[in-house]
């Protein structure tokens, strides 16, 4: 990303940098950690597998657990700072205590304790939601069927809010189906209960109504023989998804798409700069393939973690497929045992699309220019693939490494509270020199958070945790998701006549509406006649700037500035200026209304024009080319959220941004 010369005055950022020292001798306990199964889960089963990690500033030397204060047993390990385990126990009837106790070479002693209870007659519960994309709106009155074994165990409708339950469930492993008239199918398969407590089903509207909505049944395998499910793998995972031909689907293929995740929808990130996917477009079989390198950077441990390969495939009528394949992971990266440092630099932005946006389609373009902070301009990157699933709202975190030691995974976590830490995804580990401290969208490593549950108005924090032998988390970073912004076209009205040859153009100015501290407007005319332009109505193509006061951007209440680059003048401008913060002479060349909410921006009023004033009795038309609002977050001085209305297409200069987007018609008088 290219960083612009500052607009006015900004304020300075201050990096702390804090040192740390180790003791000896060694009195510091491993730490433990239990994540599979969840604390106080009731079973109907006598068997549970036991799932964690420890860690410990030298070396785990043994891990033992306990059930319900019985003698210790030993849990077979590969020595290390960080290490994984998995063990089977026998419950007895009733409550159970898990003990897991983990030992380093000093003998000092760290343990966690979960309480699983035991009842043969317990039944558990899967609910969730359908979605129209991975987080858009909720798909109602959608018949969700639930299989098991190939039988039918549960019908249920999703409710206004797409929400949807089913109860009485035995353990095991279940299919989920969605089916909706002008919907397409959607199938999730390898639902674990009651590991797996609640899921988001994904139903897109369907291309044709009248094809086929059934989704189509996929072949997972390693080689096309070899099964997948429940293998071993080390640092690479063989895989070939094929389509099964013999059954129902509406061809071609669109998208197969094949990534590694630990928790259902965890692998629907867009590539960082350290972690990728793969995807396969218009093929019924991807032949012999595999995920290593990239694809599973930070993923597994040396002996060996818990993950899912996910598989997504949509037909042509946008039925869609989503499989989860349960494997043993194993990585033998050396930078597991690197002692790791603070990621700094940490800044959270979340982005909201007036629409959303299909990850097999084509998008353009990837960048707008943006304020990134007080006085400052840089580029957002809008990544086509940031909201899979036709998404509409995404977090980017972004952040620095610049310490030697190079971390084997980057662990990005979300707080509503910023206590209580909840993982929301991991890539792989890397280190740069780089580290632009005034610009947080050129930083050199970032994360898009795409989580169905991301709601515009909640708060959220995030912090990246550097893992290698120890574990090393960042400041907390801060952003609050805007509602979708429109700004809608008011005059000259669509269709209408006899309108002045150097009319005012007045739009909404919805900015206080959705809590935003600022909006960006470009605004192009041109001749509906010969298809010329006219005039960009905003500083030759740069972005006017409207501000209506809120507490974040330092404008009194009722006031406004409203502001640009004015080519000519090699400078920004302040057209209108109604408090007098930056201009004392308060000039009004762009007026406002900050009761109604509106902007006027009058004919030529940058005097960039092509024209002084329109031809008479001639068509014109016009719209919003860009626009957009922003939020400040004044604690860490920067953008932390946009909200995205309409950006340029790449494919055509004038006239088409995005579907939906106002195009006004009018005709000028005498």
């Amino acid at each position: 990303m290219k960083l612009l010369r500052s607009f006015f005055s900004l304020l300075g950022i201050t990096l702390l940098l804090a040192g740390c020292s180790s003791s000896t001798p060694d009195t510091t306990s491993p730490t433990v950690t239990i994540s599979q199964p969840r604390n106080n889960t009731t079973l109907n089963s006598n068997q549970v597998a036991i799932q964690g990690s420890a860690q410990d500033n030298t070396q785990v030397a043994r891990i033992t657990y306990q059930l319900n204060g019985g003698q210790e047993q030993q849990v077979p390990i590969t020595p290390g700072q960080n290490v994984s385990f998995q063990f089977q126990v026998t419950l007895q009837q009733g409550q159970n205590t898990i003990a897991v106790h983990a030992y380093d070479q000093a003998n000092n002693k760290g343990s966690a304790t979960i309480q699983i209870t035991y009842d043969p007659t317990a039944v558990h519960t899967l609910s969730g939601a359908v979605v129209s994309e991975y987080a858009g709106g909720p798909v109602a009155g959608s018949t969700l069927k639930l299989y098991k074994n190939g039988n039918l165990v549960g019908t249920t409708l999703s409710g206004a809010d797409g929400s949807f339950s089913f109860g009485t469930l035995a353990p095991g492993t279940y299919r989920l189906e969605a089916q909706k008239p002008g919907m397409a199918g959607s199938v999730l398969e390898g639902i674990r209960v009651p590991e797996m407590a609640s899921v988001t089903l994904i139903q897109r509207q369907a291309f044709d109504a009248n094809a086929s909505t059934t989704p189509p049944t996929l072949l997972i395998t390693q080689d096309g023989t070899q099964p997948l499910e429940g293998g071993t793998f080390t640092n690479a995972i063989p895989f070939r998804v094929q389509v099964d031909t013999s059954k129902d689907y509406v061809r071609p293929m669109r998208l197969i798409y094949v990534a590694l995740g630990r928790t259902p929808g965890a692998t629907f990130i867009t590539n960082s700069a350290t972690w990728t996917r793969q995807a396969f477009s218009n093929v019924e079989d991807t032949g012999n393939r595999t995920l290593s390198g990239a694809n599973v950077a930070g993923f597994g441990s040396t002996s060996g973690e818990a993950v899912y390969v996910e598989v997504v495939a949509y037909d042509f009528n946008l039925n869609r497929s989503h499989y989860l394949i349960p494997i043993t992971f194993k990585n033998t990266s050396p930078n597991q045992n690197n002692t790791v440092s603070a990621p700094t630099g940490v800044a959270a932005t979340a982005i909201t699309l007036g629409e959303a946006v299909g990850f097999y389609s084509v998008k353009s373009p990837t960048t707008l220019k943006v304020p990134v902070a007080k006085g400052m301009m840089g580029e957002l990157t809008l990544d086509p693939q940031a909201a899979p699933e036709g998404s509409n709202l995404y977090v980017e975190v972004r952040w620095c490494y610049t310490a030697t030691a190079v971390p084997f995974a980057f662990d990005i976590e979300r707080s509503t509270d910023g206590t209580n830490w909840n993982r929301v995804g991991t890539v792989g580990g890397a280190r740069s020199s780089s580290c632009d401290t005034n610009n947080p969208l050129n930083r050199p490593f970032f994360f898009r958070d795409a989580s169905p549950d991301l709601t515009p108005g909640q708060t959220y924090y995030y912090r990246v945790v550097a893992r290698g032998a120890n574990q090393a988390p960042s400041a907390p970073s801060a952003t609050t998701p805007l509602p979708p912004f429109f700004a809608p076209l008011l005059s000259p009205a669509d269709e209408s006549v006899g309108v002045s040859r150097t009319p005012d153009f007045v739009i909404g100015h919805p900015q206080l509406t959705i809590g935003a501290d600022g909006a960006a407007y470009n605004l192009v005319l041109w001749d509906t006649l010969t298809g010329d332009s006219v005039a960009w109505q905003s500083l030759a193509g740069y972005n006017l700037l409207v501000e209506f006061g809120t507490p974040d951007n330092g404008i009194p209440s009722g006031e406004a500035l409203v502001y640009g680059f004015h080519p000519p003048s090699n400078r920004v401008v302040f057209f209108t200026d109604t408090a007098g913060i930056i201009d004392p002479a308060r000039p009004n060349r762009v007026p406002v209304d900050t009761t109604q909410g509106t902007v006027s921006i009058p004919y030529n009023f940058d005097g960039l024009a092509q024209l002084p004033a329109l031809q008479a009795l001639r068509s014109y038309a016009w719209q919003l080319f860009v626009a957009y609002a922003y939020k400040h977050n004044p604690q860490e001085n920067r953008i932390s959220a946009y909200s995205i209305q309409t950006w340029p297409s790449s494919t055509s200069f004038i006239r088409i941004t995005r579907p939906g987007t106002q195009v006004f018609d009018f005709t000028t008088g005498q």
